[in-house]
C-alpha cells in the first residue's frame, strides 16, 4: 500500500473498530452472517470517506481490501475476493439488492459516524440486523420480538 495511504488505513480501521463498539457486540462473538454484513456497511462508509477525500477509486479498493484483512480478520485471497463482490454490488442497480442497500445504509453511517451521532447509527445497523433476522443486541442472541 501507498505510503500516502497509511494514515488513511489507520483512520478506516479504527473507524470500524468504533463501529464494533457502537453495536456493542465484539469481534470475536460475531457470526459470519454479522461480519458480512458489517463489512458491506463498513464498505459504504470507507467509500464516502474515500470520496470525501479525493481518493480514486482503486485507492478506496486498497482500503477496503486492507480493511478486511485488519478489521474483519479475512484470509488476503478471500479479502480480495469480498472487496470485488462488494463492489459489483455496490454498482449493483437491481431493485431490492440486499447488500447494495447495506452499502448504502453505510454511506449514511459515515454521515451519522462524522457526526458523532451513534445513537442513530446503532439503529441504522440494529435495523438490518433485524431485517435479515440476524438480531442480536450485545451478543445476547436473537431479537425476542
Amino acid at each position: 500500500m501507498e505510503q500516502r495511504l497509511e494514515p488513511v488505513r489507520s483512520e478506516i480501521a479504527g473507524m470500524a473498530n468504533e463501529v464494533f463498539g457502537v453495536v456493542g457486540i465484539p469481534f470475536e462473538q460475531t457470526s459470519e452472517l454479522e461480519r458480512q454484513v458489517l463489512a458491506a456497511f463498513i464498505f459504504g462508509m470507507i467509500f464516502a470517506a474515500g470520496k470525501m477525500k479525493g481518493l480514486l477509486p482503486s485507492d478506496i479498493h486498497a482500503l477496503a481490501i486492507v480493511c478486511l484483512i485488519d478489521v474483519f480478520k479475512y484470509a488476503d485471497h478471500q479479502a480480495t475476493a469480498f472487496s470485488a463482490n462488494l463492489i459489483s454490488k455496490a454498482t449493483n442497480r437491481v431493485k431490492g439488492d440486499t447488500m447494495n442497500a447495506i452499502i448504502h445504509r453505510g454511506i449514511d453511517g459515515h454521515r451519522q459516524w462524522q457526526q458523532g451521532q451513534t445513537d442513530l447509527l446503532k439503529a441504522n445497523i440494529d435495523q438490518i440486523f433485524k431485517s435479515l433476522g440476524a438480531y442480536r443486541s450485545k451478543g445476547l442472541g436473537p431479537d425476542p420480538c
